[in-house]
């Protein structure tokens, strides 16, 4: 019988977790982390050295070969292919709800794991983050997973918003239009992010309509990032340096604990721009295939060279849409969620109970003015404290499910509480400016702890 739990039997009878390491986070530093050209198939290559588990699939101490599973996988092929080799067993947790996942795996079992996970995150059964999900699941069942009429209306508004503003700035030669359009892009694919955690679908890609790419982020993103939180395996921490260096290292330069108040206003608008050029010198290298949704931008580019008055116009205005997507995006991105003193980054001391649940909310904080408002959750990440603990779970089904969130965390003495957005963008730069680890958890550290 397979392994299912991360919690065995030690030799004196006591219980153990094999995932405790003798220090606090991952058991070793990140394969190509600090590569000056970072991309999602160099973090996913870099993650199957690292956790070593040859052609399989690890879950928890169980390896598996999932590879007659992937077609028939309900969330897509992708999922199960990128993973290949690698230790999937946060994403495994946190993307199935319900018992009937785990009951197909010991068709797929292959041999129990040697050693311990690289990881350090637990699933305990009697745990926050199980028990949190053994108390969502009769509310998923009665209200589903999937997007309710509001979120496709908001999530085809927007892209409607940003076809006519285009439309208008081409026939108009209008560089606000063009700016008011990039906008626009920016909270589309922002609201498109919801639609590529989940099951294929042709929503997910309305986020290449900017230039990054969906296929990249469900890997630098879903894999990463929603898994890793603020850690040195979180991509989204990595790309970002050394110019926004979160982490509290002690050998910050002044320039990066200070100059971002500066030069960020150069960076930001430029963001996209970057990860664009970089994809094209990556798949002109070679290192990562052609993907035809990665030329969403130029096509864009080619109808407003039908509708502008010249192509030079077109060209411009094209420059101006994704100049404005770039300055949204980034700058709403950068000022969310998980860039504060008060929340958990790699450095700080580690809470002693390392239930991933729990670790999640660590690292992460929502804004008061944002919880409660559809639109603008998925217009500026929100409710992201439940969308990262059910990332596969439609924005608009989030509401529902507060209540036993909050009956759970209360359960296990976890104050939960919202920022204000100027707290969080202000806490950005205190953040920055951090470079002395806290010595205690941080964020939703138990009264009891």
């Amino acid at each position: 019988m397979p392994p299912l739990r991360d919690d065995v039997i030690g030799e004196n009878g006591a219980g153990k977790d094999v995932n405790s390491n003798a220090l606090p986070g991952f058991k070793g530093y990140p394969k190509d982390r600090d590569h000056p050209l970072k991309s999602a198939l160099k973090w996913i290559k870099g993650k199957r050295a690292d956790d070593a588990v040859g052609p399989y699939w690890r879950i928890h101490d169980g390896l598996y070969d999932l590879t007659e599973f992937a077609e028939r996988h309900p969330g897509g092929k992708v999922w199960i292919e990128t993973t290949r080799g690698t230790d999937i067993t946060e994403a495994f947790e946190s993307a199935h709800f319900r018992p009937h996942a785990e009951a197909l795996l010991p068709k797929y079992f292959v041999k129990r794991a040697e050693g311990p996970r690289n990881s350090p995150y637990t699933f305990h059964e009697d745990g926050f983050y199980r028990t949190f999900k053994r108390k969502v699941r009769p509310v998923l069942k009665e209200v589903g997973t999937g997007p309710e009429w509001s979120m496709i209306l908001i999530q085809d508004g927007l892209a409607s918003a940003t076809a006519l503003s285009l439309l208008t700035a081409c026939l108009l030669n209008s560089t606000g239009f063009a700016v008011l359009g990039g906008i626009f892009l920016a909270m589309t694919s922002m609201c498109a992010h919801n639609f590529f955690h989940q099951r294929d679908n042709w929503r997910m890609y309305l986020f290449d309509l900017t230039f990054l790419s969906s296929y990249d982020w469900r890997i630098t993103h879903g894999l990463s990032h929603h898994i890793y939180t603020n850690t040195f395996y979180d991509f989204e921490v990595s790309i970002l340096e050394p110019f926004w260096e979160f982490l509290p290292k002690a050998e910050k330069t002044w320039l990066q604990r200070y100059g971002s108040y500066v030069y960020e206003y150069l960076l930001i608008p430029v963001a996209l721009y970057m990860e664009a050029l970089k994809r094209i010198c990556f798949v002109a290298s070679g290192e990562a295939p052609p993907r035809p949704e990665n030329l969403l931008p130029v096509l864009e580019l080619v109808v407003m060279a039908l509708l502008a008055p010249s192509f030079g116009a077109a060209l411009w205005l094209w420059f101006v849409l994704h100049l404005a997507c770039s300055s949204w995006f980034t700058g709403v991105g950068l000022v969310v969620a998980h860039h504060h003193p008060e929340i958990y980054h790699e450095g700080d001391a580690m809470r002693e109970d390392r239930d991933w649940g729990l670790c999640q909310l660590d690292a992460v904080r929502d804004r008061v003015e944002i919880t409660g408002n559809l639109f603008l959750v998925a217009t500026t990440f929100g409710d992201h404290s439940l969308h990262h603990l059910l990332p596969t779970v439609d924005h608009s089904k989030l509401k529902y499910v507060y209540p036993v969130f909050l009956e759970t965390c209360k359960e296990f003495n976890i104050p939960f509480s919202f920022l204000s957005q100027w707290d969080m963008v202000c806490g950005k730069y205190l953040q920055l400016a951090n470079n002395k680890p806290n010595d205690s958890p941080p964020g939703f550290k138990s009264k009891t702890s």
